[in-house]
């Protein structure tokens, strides 16, 4: 199984990789992780700082599964390839950010999972290895979102063009 973790360009997310670097020792996983700025090292998974567009979309090209930071560019990439991900969101309390917003990204999304869901929200890095397992054994050919999606399909879109504007 090959799994691309990103991290996003801002800021480096020790307790996500620290968390994947664990759970890869009884997996042995290939795990090919973005860092950012994180000057750890790590014994189970291959990393890099940063990546540029190509070698991402590279990355994305060739893993089975995503696992990444509750950002939205990672997410309406996923969304778009129909790929298997799982989001961690940064916490302001452990300084992975300077709000929760990446919560209310999730809050959002979350409505729309299942456990037949190609994306899947991990709240607590406890239960990583048990989502990654779950969402493991899915097809590609499941949906990104349950079928609630289709019922919400122009108000997600709108949150999301929204999100996008607010960032910008």
């Amino acid at each position: 199984m090959k799994v691309l973790v990103t991290v996003g360009a801002q800021l480096p997310f020790e307790r996500l990789i620290k968390a994947i670097n664990d759970i890869n020792k009884p997996l042995n996983l290939n795990v090919f992780a973005q860092v950012g700025d994180d000057l750890n090292a790590y014994d189970g998974i291959q990393t890099i700082d940063f990546l540029s567009s190509n070698e991402y979309e590279a990355k994305l090209d060739w893993c089975d599964i995503v696992i990444a930071h509750a950002g939205m560019g990672t997410i309406i990439q996923c969304l778009e390839l129909n790929k298997k991900l799982i989001v961690v969101p940064r916490l302001a309390k452990f300084n992975e950010h300077r709000n929760d917003h990446q919560l209310d990204t999730i809050s959002r999304f979350e409505p729309l999972t299942s456990s037949t869901s190609l994306m899947r929200v991990c709240r607590d890095v406890e239960n990583l290895k048990n989502i990654f397992q779950e969402i493991e054994k899915l097809s590609e050919m499941n949906d990104f979102f349950t079928t609630e999606k289709e019922h919400d399909t122009e108000n997600l879109g709108t949150y999301i063009k929204k999100m996008i504007d607010d960032e910008i």
